[in-house]
Formats: C-alpha cells, sequence, structure tokens
C-alpha cells in the first residue's frame, strides 16, 4: 500500500512539474524602426441647434484630438465631402434633411476653426485648420472646434420637425 501512495504522488509531482512546463513560455520581440502616425479623434456634435438671425456661435460642444509621434508634425483639415448624396451647390452649408438632402440651404456656409484659429468657411475643398510642427503630447494634442453659422431673414424657415444638417469630414496628415 505505502509503494502505491509513493508512486502516486511521484506521478502526481510529475503531472504538476509537466503542466508548470506547458504554462511557462517566452518570446523575444525586437524592433529598431517603427512608422510616424496621426491618429484624429473628434468628440462631440451639434443636435438641435437654435438659430436666431445673425451670428451664431458654439465653441464648446465639439473637440479635437490629435495624437502624434511624426517629428515633421501634422496638419488638419476640414471639409464638405457632401455625404449622403448631398448636391454640390450646397457643399459647406446646412441643407435641409428629412432621411435625405432637399435642396433648401441656408445662404452662409457654416465656419469652423480649431482652438483661438481663425474661422474658414467650409466648402467642398479641404481647408487647414490646425497646422503643429513636433510631435503631440502623450495624451494628444486638445482643441476646442468653434462652430460659427449666419442666418439671414431671407434664409427659409422649416417647419416642425424639418431640420438643417451637414456633415463635417475632419483630415489628419502628417507634415
Amino acid at each position: 500500500m505505502k509503494k502505491w501512495f509513493y508512486f502516486a504522488l511521484i506521478a502526481v509531482f510529475f503531472l504538476f512539474q509537466t503542466a508548470a512546463a506547458a504554462s511557462n513560455g517566452s518570446a523575444e520581440i525586437e524592433t529598431d524602426t517603427f512608422g510616424a502616425s496621426v491618429d484624429l479623434t473628434v468628440a462631440g456634435s451639434i443636435a438641435d441647434w437654435s438659430l436666431t438671425v445673425g451670428e451664431n456661435e458654439d465653441v464648446g460642444s465639439i473637440t479635437m484630438t490629435v495624437l502624434s509621434n511624426n517629428a515633421g508634425g501634422y496638419d488638419v483639415k476640414v471639409y464638405d465631402a457632401r455625404d449622403g448624396g448631398k448636391p454640390a451647390e450646397t457643399a459647406g452649408h446646412l441643407t435641409k434633411y428629412e432621411s435625405s438632402y432637399l435642396g433648401a440651404y441656408l445662404k452662409n456656409p457654416l465656419q469652423i476653426k480649431s482652438g483661438t484659429g481663425a474661422y474658414v468657411s467650409l466648402s467642398g475643398v479641404q481647408q487647414s485648420i490646425e497646422s503643429k510642427v513636433g510631435i503631440s503630447d502623450d495624451a494628444g494634442d486638445q482643441y476646442a472646434i468653434g462652430i460659427k453659422q449666419r442666418l439671414e431673414p431671407s434664409d427659409t424657415l422649416l417647419s416642425e420637425g424639418q431640420s438643417y444638417r451637414i456633415v463635417v469630414t475632419f483630415v489628419a496628415s502628417a507634415l
């Protein structure tokens, strides 16, 4: 009986050693180079913006973070890509929308800025709103995005439940 007990104890010891050896391992990872990158995150939106005749501005609803390890820096551009079949003549303008774009649009284009920079009038052409030479902070460079819309007395007043819409496209690239 004692021999069987010692044999079982030795078998269990080897079983644990085999299991332990099977769960141990290592991998060697080595790199001498990695590529430069620029990562852009835009957070927030403006929904139910109540416009009045004259200048309307929002500087607190949208933020942008750029994370870049490119020593040459980065550039951020904005434009109206006319998503969803938006007509070419409405590029840059808030346009009447009810599951599709319906043609009526505000006379003045939407304006956008980054941080304390100058506003640019949105269009179908990419325009720079932020540029930096050098890498970003480790947490990323953060910017408040300002949005401005001038409303004219002659702009079409929409019926209850209707809205104007625009999708702004942000593009970040390495310098």
